[in-house]
């Protein structure tokens, strides 16, 4: 998947980029959504349409999500604006427990944005745009194949445009990274859901990709070591907690890795993933996608029990040709009641896994049931390799 030819603990640091100061982009070419509001009246009146989960069981339903977040709201003095609202429930302790129900879709945005970047430096968006990167071609390539359908990217000057900057500004931030297969599908979401904003969508995936709650990074660097930490932790878990599914000769890439790799986006309807990203705002990425598969696992099972190896690969291609049924509320619902992983797991394995093939990030992840000093250990690491923070 990665296009890196060197692992992170090895790489230096901040590597000499290749460019011209000519490729730099005025100010005025980054105003959000410059078009966006041409494509609403001629194509697509519910362009920004920020779903919600479908019917689900009572825990999840819309209507208690709605009277939930009615009855935060009502308790604060200002409520002016959709930003100043969620920075008054940001700080209240019931917060969480509203994301998971469901954000009320003009809220989502301030949300995601609250939950990742709240209290964190904010970095120059314009510095990482100075220069083109030099994995420019591999994003080219992939702009053109990114969420195809969606009128957002159907247009070279609005959502492809944004895209693009918003990679090279990415792959320039995080030279030792670069860009990597992948990283389009989770940004394009990203790029929807805040209405096209491409100033705060990059700040919100650089969170995604080194705070240490989420530590994306690792899953798109070279060799994926993040990847692979979930499925040896996956796997482990499946054989206690579904003995019944056999997935001897399954081959992950057929499923559980498309899942991974791409936050959901390769197999799930949009919206769903939409709702599965609520989860993992709150509960971080590297307790959160394997809590979600797990819960998928969960809701799912009696249709996995009956496939065979060739069934992954049909049902896993998208959700178009899936037969999988599944109310993405009863997985979200299942991810946080039944599957919840504890920090010491994440430590323990960690600590086993280093021991045959050592990792920076599982060095970092083998402090992870310690949370203020596995904090200062990722804000180290940030700081040394990438700069940042």
């Amino acid at each position: 998947m990665g296009n890196n030819n060197v692992c992170l603990g090895e790489m230096q640091n901040n590597p000499t980029r290749q460019g011209s100061p000519e490729t730099k982009w005025k100010r005025e070419d980054l105003k959000s959504g410059s078009c966006v509001q041409s494509l609403m009246d001629k194509e697509n009146a519910n362009f920004f349409k920020m779903v919600q989960c479908g019917p689900a069981i009572p825990h999840y339903k819309n209507e208690h999500s709605n009277q939930r977040w009615a009855k935060a709201i009502a308790t604060l003095n200002n409520t002016d604006d959709i930003q100043t609202t969620i920075n008054f429930l940001c700080n209240k302790p019931e917060f969480e427990e509203l994301v998971l129900l469901g954000p009320p879709k003009q809220y989502r945005w301030e949300t995601w944005k609250a939950l990742l970047t709240n209290g964190q430096i904010q970095l120059s968006y314009e510095k990482y745009l100075e220069y083109k990167p030099i994995d420019e071609k591999n994003i080219l390539k992939d702009i053109d194949r990114t969420l195809v359908q969606h009128s957002l990217f159907k247009h070279e000057s609005c959502g492809q445009e944004q895209l693009k900057r918003i990679l090279f500004a990415i792959s320039n931030a995080l030279p030792g990274v670069g860009y990597c297969q992948g990283m389009n599908f989770v940004c394009a979401l990203a790029l929807i859901v805040s209405g096209c904003d491409e100033h705060k969508t990059f700040q919100c995936f650089m969170q995604m990709l080194t705070n240490e709650k989420h530590l994306l990074c690792f899953n798109f660097c070279h060799d994926m070591p993040l990847h692979f930490f979930f499925i040896k932790l996956i796997h482990y878990l499946i054989r206690r907690k579904f003995p019944k599914l056999n997935l001897k000769n399954v081959n992950d890439s057929l499923w559980i890795s498309k899942m991974i790799l791409s936050l959901f986006i390769y197999v799930f309807k949009l919206d769903d993933c939409i709702r599965c990203w609520d989860y993992l705002m709150v509960r971080g990425m590297i307790r959160g996608i394997p809590e979600l598969i797990l819960g998928f696992i969960d809701v799912t099972q009696k249709q996995l029990e009956q496939f065979k190896e060739e069934d992954y690969g049909f049902n896993f291609q998208g959700y178009e040709s899936s037969t999988i049924q599944f109310n993405v509320g009863e997985l979200i619902y299942a991810a946080k009641q039944k599957h919840n992983i504890d920090r010491q797991l994440i430590s323990r394995l960690a600590i086993q896994m280093k021991r045959n093939k050592p990792s920076q990030l599982l060095d970092l992840l083998s402090h992870f049931e310690n949370i203020q000093t596995y904090k200062k250990h990722v804000q180290f690491y940030m700081k040394t390799i990438f700069d940042l923070y």
